[in-house]
């Protein structure tokens, strides 16, 4: 596929904004919302050629869902054990759900909260399962991002290969990397993790998290990074009042942008 680096904005914040609207969906609409979801998924070659690249389950899903239906809450769905089976699997999982229009309140959701209420068990669901998907997708897109650079006017060809983005400028050929520089994966898994954590603020704080998230990476791929744009970005993360997990992965990530400001 043929995109540039503001194409690919466009497209992380219209990931973040239907996974957003899927993780808060009440659960009388939670089947609805998870069908548009998954259009957006179906009709994003970025996204979908990176799962279609891990290979297809291999599951009997229509034995597995039964099975998970009627075991009234003993039983939830495994993900695998690598990146590739997690990607495949809960992404089979929830196109069969949608596919069949099941109604996850119906015996999905029972195992994953021990909340009497249904609309706990669809956050577990999602806390649980959903997610694990998400942030594999978001951290995909965001390496993309980062090995794209920072010129919105370039266009890249953009491909997958083994769980890799294989970007090229234009006509030209580049060879797939099994990874890109140690600072840069580096900076990539922190923003990843602050960004993993805020899915439980407000949606003006999560617009906050996006917006600092997003100068952050820009400017830290620039060869001339703008010290001012940095220290701002970390000051408005600084100041969201979140759980204690999401405090200290913003220090973790400000610890390693003060290397770039000094």
């Amino acid at each position: 596929m043929r995109l540039n680096r503001n194409e690919l904005r466009k497209i992380l914040y219209d990931f973040n904004s239907f996974s957003n609207r899927l993780l808060q969906a009440d659960f009388q609409d939670y089947t609805d919302v998870l069908k548009k979801f998954l259009n957006f998924i179906n009709n994003t070659p970025i996204i979908l050629d990176y799962i279609l690249d891990c290979g297809q389950c291999d599951w009997d899903l229509e034995d597995e869902i039964k099975q998970v239906q009627s075991s009234y809450g003993r039983k939830i769905f495994s993900t695998g054990n690598t990146e590739e089976e997690e990607i495949r699997n809960v992404y089979a999982v929830l196109q069969y759900l949608a596919d069949k229009s099941i109604k996850m309140h119906y015996g999905i959701c029972m195992g994953y909260s021990s909340s009497d209420k249904i609309q706990d068990k669809i956050k577990g669901f999602n806390n649980r399962f959903v997610m694990v998907l998400l942030r594999h997708i978001e951290r995909y897109l965001t390496k993309v991002g980062i090995d794209m650079g920072l010129d919105d006017k370039i266009v890249y060809n953009v491909t997958v290969k083994n769980g890799q983005s294989i970007i090229a400028t234009d006509n030209a050929n580049v060879t797939a990397t099994n990874s890109i520089g140690a600072d840069t994966s580096e900076l990539a898994k922190l923003i990843a993790n602050v960004r993993d954590l805020s899915v439980n603020l407000s949606s003006k704080d999560q617009e906050t998290v996006s917006d600092s998230l997003e100068v952050i990476e820009a400017e830290a791929s620039s060869n001339k990074p703008k010290k001012s744009m940095l220290r701002t970005a970390i000051a408005a993360l600084k100041n969201i009042k979140g759980i204690t997990e999401f405090g200290k992965a913003v220090i973790e990530l400000s610890e390693f942008v003060s290397t770039l400001i000094k």
